[in-house]
């Protein structure tokens, strides 16, 4: 169920078609959780700033059923940014990532939840 949600000022134009392919499939390797349950979400040309500045940066979150903690979530960090540099040209340092643990009960999918 994990879902990565990338809020960035950065253009539409500037995102490549390839990006929601291969976060999926490296969140998923780096999560051990299925591809098919990883929902991605991209939202470009935000009116964002970062340290006062409206270069590009990057406000993420991400949510999961289990595997968030300090030891897993520093490898998704490193993950992240280093995948939101090369794809978006976005400085690690003006990227913010949130995680957050969901309960089972508290996620709905496919007419039920998790739980």
């Amino acid at each position: 169920m994990p879902k990565f949600i990338v809020n960035t000022n950065i253009s539409k134009d500037k995102v490549p078609e390839s990006f929601t392919g291969e976060l999926t499939q490296q969140l998923s390797k780096a999560m051990g959780k299925p591809a098919q349950y990883l929902a991605i979400q991209i939202s470009p040309d935000q009116m964002m700033s970062f340290g006062g500045s409206a270069d590009p940066c990057a406000m993420c979150f991400l949510y999961s059923i289990g595997k968030i903690g300090e030891q897993e979530n520093k490898v998704y960090s490193k993950l992240l940014c280093d995948l939101l540099n090369k794809q978006l040209k976005i400085p690690s340092d003006r990227i913010y990532v949130s995680f957050f643990e969901i309960s089972a009960a508290n996620v709905g999918w496919n007419n039920t939840t998790f739980a």
